[in-house]
Order: structure tokens, then sequence, then C-alpha cells
């Protein structure tokens, strides 16, 4: 299945700001499940995107605008290939104790960020019926099947920046928040997992793609599995993978800085439909500018622009000073 993804980022300010510097994962990687066929990056104001991969092995560009502006304005288009493969559950009748002795993924059973301890996780795996597994199938099923009937989906009351503790006390979240408790509770097992960021493709019954969070678990002798605990459901050639971290703290679609006392709003869409071979400017290798038409300072109207479907959780733009609020569904 060939996909393409367009992932349209706006940034307005209600004063000018004096400079921008701004950090992205919005590149899909490349892994057994899906293959990266072609990139490509516009920004506006005109700036040139520097590229690296981070110690996680994500691929990450990076950019200022040192002008004057009130509106700045990224479209990552993406044309990714996810091969339809079965799950093999019998594969993940490893008995729990058998561990791994990988240290590279020793990272990845340690708490951090959002993924705190908290004494009321004793209490919910007793709920969930973590202790009397003893399989990885078992113990990952039960984690994605019934997360959810202890955590509500509801937008608007957490970001970001909330933790474990946080969503425990008030039971509700969005998707990183029902993947940074399962993370705890798997980690909690032994179990080495880390927080996927990316894209969820338009599932039967559902109107509009998002961008979304879910859990990769390591087996034994089988390597990194997918579940969405928000979903109840195993990962699948839905999920789009674009970022894997320790938690949402190392994968943020984008992470910046703009230097000015302004109030900042960011709008979110992302368009994802199948196409049949990957657009020739998809292939280009540096990132295309996004013309503005600009008649004074402040007044800028973007000439390229996605369609706005949907503004989406997992962005975090800080100020100097102040931090934007996060988009949460």
């Amino acid at each position: 299945m060939l996909l393409s993804i367009r992932h349209t980022t706006e940034f307005s300010y209600e004063a000018p700001v004096s400079e921008s510097v701004i950090e992205l994962r919005m590149a899909p990687r490349t892994d057994a499940r899906q293959t990266l066929r072609g990139f490509g990056l516009a920004i506006g104001p005109s700036t040139t995107a520097h590229e690296h991969i981070d110690w996680l092995g994500n691929r990450v560009h990076q950019f200022s605008v040192l002008n004057p502006h009130t509106q700045l304005a990224v479209v990552a288009t993406s044309a990714i290939h996810v091969a339809e493969t079965p799950l093999d559950w019998l594969a993940l009748e490893v008995p729990l104790d058998n561990k791994s002795d990988d240290h590279r993924v020793n990272d990845f059973l340690r708490y951090h960020g959002a993924v705190q301890a908290d004494e009321r996780l004793d209490a919910l795996e007793s709920v969930l019926g973590l202790s009397r597994c003893t399989t990885y199938v078992e113990l990952l099923k039960l984690v994605y099947e019934r997360l959810g009937d202890f955590i509500k989906y509801q937008s608007g009351v957490t970001t970001s920046m909330s933790s474990v503790s946080e969503v425990l006390t008030e039971r509700v979240g969005v998707c990183q928040d029902f993947t940074h408790v399962a993370l705890a509770l798997l980690r909690r097992q032994g179990v080495p997992a880390r927080y996927v960021s990316g894209y969820l493709a338009k599932r039967e019954g559902e109107a509009e793609m998002e961008t979304h969070a879910w859990v990769e678990a390591f087996v034994p002798g089988v390597g990194w599995f997918g579940i969405d605990p928000t979903h109840g459901i195993a990962a699948d050639e839905q999920h789009i993978a674009v970022g894997t971290g320790r938690s949402y703290a190392d994968v943020p679609p984008n992470r910046g800085m703009h230097r000015g006392n302004a109030t900042e709003t960011i709008d979110v869409s992302v368009e994802i439909r199948p196409i049949d071979e990957v657009p020739i400017g998809l292939l280009a290798p540096r990132a295309a500018p996004i013309e503005f038409i600009t008649s004074g300072v402040g007044q800028a109207d973007v000439q390229q622009r996605g369609p706005l479907q949907q503004q989406h959780q997992q962005q975090q733009q800080v100020g100097l000073g102040q931090t934007a609020v996060d988009q949460h569904l």
C-alpha cells in the first residue's frame, strides 16, 4: 500500500517576532513494516533546513527564520509504502521470564519524561490482571485491550507535559497519555517498551486522519511489536511510524523557540491518501520554500497551503519565557 501524507503546521503570532528556531520530526522512518519512498519539506518564510539523525535513529530537520514575521508555515509531504503483514501471534508465545540481555534496549526500561513512577500503578496492574500473565502475548493483549476500561479518551484535559500521575488522577486523556501509561505498566513488568510517534490512516467508520502515538514492546526472538492502547488493537498497516523514543519528550513533531513578546497559535492538519506512484517532486533532496506575499511587517499570506482538516495533539512550540498551549484531540 503506497500512501501520500501531507502534514501542514501553521504558526501565527499576534505581534511580529524577530526570530524562530524550530526542530522537526516529520519524516516517516523505514523499517521492516514500511519504506519511505519520498519526502519533501516546504517552509515559509523561505529558509534552509538542515538534517541529521538523532541518537535514537530518528530523522530530524532544523531551521531558523531570522527576519521579523507573524506567520510561519511548514508543509511536510511523504510517500510511504506500508506492507500488509499478518500479525504472528504464535511468535509472541514467549515466556515473560525470558528477558532480553541486549544493552541497546536498556533505556526503554527506565522512567523518562511523562513516564513516571506512581504507587497507583500497583492497583492498576491488579485491576488489569497483569500479574497473572505468563507470556508476552498475554501481557500485551491485556494492556492494549483493557487500558481503555480505566482511562477514557477525552481531549482538552491533558497536554503534552501531563505525566502518568496526572492521567491516573483524571482518568482521561488522548493517545500520548494512553501510550505513557502503557509504557509505565510494561516497563514495570521488565519489558522494554518505546513511544512511537506517527500517523494513523483512516479506519472504517472514522472520517479523518490524524497524528497518533502508540507503543512498541521488545519481545526476545521477535523484536519490536506495536500495540495501540488508545484504540484497543495491535498496530497494523494503518499505523505509520515517524519516530521512536523513551517518551513524547524525545519525539515531538515540532519543538523550538521564538524571540518576541507575542502569543502564539498553532494550526495543524494531516491529509493521507493512497497513490499509485511517488511524485517526482518528493525526490528532491532539499527543502523547498513557501512564498509569502508581504505588505509590511506582520502582514503575510501563505501561498502554498494544505487543506485544514483537523487540529491534532502532539504539537509543542516553546517560546522564550512562555510555552504555547498544545493542541489535543
